[in-house]
């Protein structure tokens, strides 16, 4: 296929998902995730004896939606929808399954751009720099420490459900990029995941085919850096960036919420220590004073959704995981785990370890 048929193609898909954004999506302000990784969902729910239809009708949903990947579902119920699937089903690792039946291109825009980069590092940044085009509840981070780097997912929103089998299906997605990208034989160093250990382990040993932590600080897949460097042999140029091009045109599509978008900024930089004001305006594309004075318009100021930021984030790891104050510290930007622990009972009324207790999933 030429690059003018490739293009034409792809237009007509842009237009569509345009179409379905302007007629079917939830209201402003609501976080979205697209349904194309979600798709699988329903064939596993058959797969069990349950038919889908009176669930998704419980939660206002309907089955032609995950019949369309470019079909914007709203992320909070859908996360809601996830755990009920998981109490019918009885499978504590639903998520993987649901992960382990999306290919890359459901990722969208941002998926299609993998295969045509120079190389892996190039197709991650690519993935990083789109994915809130597919996915407004969480961010894709990649972190290189010396030999080692990591490709993780974090949830940015509080008052997700399911977060361990979203955190589940992300990383088999991520694992499932990697190889498409590397090859079918490709494998993980070691696979960190944030949930607390299933009472069957083997579909994750079976599937990731590296050692596996649970109860971790964050949800990601470590690797030899080296991979960052590798050629693919998909690349083509005139096709990433026409793809980057209409990937900038989405973005200036959407209709953009200042708060949601240094919400998405912050969970991004906490751990890369560029968490600062003037990136954030730079991330934006505005002024810092410009930024800042639409912040005291709204009644608010970097430092506060720093701390908002902080604040869901230190929850979730508390709740979802057995993280240390000392590693969650780390994951929330802190010099040591005492100012992390001063700050989270300035912000809850109560240490770390107290509203643990309180709120920690069995």
């Amino acid at each position: 296929m030429t690059l003018p048929d490739t293009a034409n193609l792809i237009d007509d898909k842009l237009t569509l998902v345009r179409k379905t954004r302007r007629n079917k999506s939830p209201a402003h302000g609501q976080a979205v995730v697209r349904a194309g990784p979600l798709m699988g969902l329903i064939t596993i729910l058959r797969e069990h004896g349950i038919e889908p239809e009176p669930i998704l009708d419980s939660f206002g949903l309907k089955l032609s939606q995950f019949e369309n990947p470019d079909f914007e579902l709203p992320f909070i119920p859908t996360s809601r929808l996830i755990a009920r699937c998981v109490d019918l089903t009885g499978c504590e690792h639903l998520g993987m399954l649901i992960g382990m039946r999306a290919e890359p291109s459901s990722l969208g825009i941002a998926g299609f751009m993998l295969s045509t980069a120079q190389d892996v590092n190039t197709a991650l940044q690519a993935l990083i720099r789109h994915l809130d085009l597919h996915d407004q509840g969480g961010v894709a981070n990649l972190a290189t420490n010396g030999k080692f780097s990591s490709l993780g997912y974090a949830i940015h929103l509080s008052g997700v459900s399911a977060t361990e089998q979203i955190y589940d299906q992300s990383i088999v997605i991520a694992c499932n990029i990697m190889r498409s990208l590397c090859g079918e034989d490709w494998n993980p160093t070691e696979v960190l995941l944030s949930r607390p250990k299933p009472n069957n382990t083997a579909p994750y040993k079976h599937f990731f085919k590296a050692p596996i932590h649970f109860n971790a600080a964050e949800s990601a897949i470590v690797f030899p850096t080296h991979w960052l460097k590798h050629k693919l042999p998909s690349e083509d140029p005139f096709l990433f960036d026409f793809l980057e091009q209409k990937a900038a045109e989405l973005h200036q599509g959407q209709q953009k919420d200042l708060i949601s978008q240094l919400h998405r900024f912050v969970r991004n930089t906490l751990i890369t220590q560029g968490c600062t004001v003037n990136a954030a305006a730079q991330h934006i594309g505005i002024h810092e004073r410009t930024l800042n004075r639409r912040l005291q318009q709204q009644g608010t100021s970097f430092r506060h959704v720093v701390n908002e930021v902080r604040y869901a984030m230190a929850q979730s790891f508390l709740a979802n995981s057995e993280a240390t104050n000392a590693e969650i510290a780390l994951a929330l930007g802190y010099t040591d785990a005492t100012t992390f622990s001063r700050s989270f009972k300035r912000w809850s009324g109560m240490s770390p370890a107290h509203w643990r207790d309180q709120h920690a999933k069995s």
